[in-house]
């Protein structure tokens, strides 16, 4: 079976699924998705996912001719971790797991729906209150995060080894430089950031730059 992953280069929840597809090293066909000139809404890719959102994952298989699709990022992750058991990115221990399940809701429940640029559009028409309201909650966020991450991260968020939190958290960090929040605010998250900036090769290699338009 085939998996094809529609993405936007830009997405930080394409950006993760991203991320754990390459460290678990299974090959994908990627699809890019524009989300800026309507084609996410086009009925064809609202058919794979009625939202228009990305990333959505499907499943191509000669010998099932009806189109499968997971949409929503996490879910995607929990269904690789569940099918891949190679390089895990959830802990044995079950209280770990819940640990780097909750850093990964953080970033995932806390942040990313109210960074959202539909969100920004429906609280206003002015960028700066929307700049402002986007500051606010990735800040916000950020500090729990930090605050949890102090406890038991090493290299990473939790421990040694890549998890599902930071699959997360590297794209939010890039997403709060965008925005301008200051990450070197955050020790933890900074120290997390710089390891993966030099040291982790998934984090290059499924970087939002590489799959920048160059057009």
């Amino acid at each position: 079976m085939k998996l094809r992953l529609y993405h936007y280069w830009r997405s930080s929840s394409s950006w993760r699924v991203r991320l754990a597809l390459a460290r678990k090293q299974i090959s994908v066909e990627y699809v890019a998705v524009s989300l800026l000139d309507g084609e996410s809404e086009s009925e064809t890719h609202r058919a794979r996912n009625p939202l228009g959102f990305v990333p959505v994952l499907e499943f191509l298989d000669e010998k099932d001719p009806n189109r499968r699709y997971l949409t929503e990022s996490l879910p995607i992750l929990e269904w690789l971790e569940e099918t891949r058991s190679e390089h895990p990115l959830l802990p044995r221990d079950r209280f770990d797991r819940a640990i780097v399940r909750s850093l990964a809701e953080i970033v995932n429940s806390e942040i990313h729906p109210l960074q959202n640029l539909t969100t920004q559009l429906h609280y206003s028409d002015d960028p700066e209150k929307r700049k402002k309201w986007t500051q606010h909650w990735i800040q916000s966020g950020l500090e729990a995060y930090e605050t949890i991450s102090q406890r038991y991260a090493g290299n990473f968020s939790f421990g040694s080894e890549m998890t599902l939190a930071d699959v997360c958290l590297y794209p939010q960090l890039y997403n709060a430089k965008r925005f301008e929040v200051n990450v070197d605010q955050f020790p933890t998250l900074a120290r997390i950031l710089a390891h993966a900036e030099t040291n982790v090769p998934e984090y290059a290699e499924t970087h939002p730059s590489v799959f920048e338009p160059k057009t």
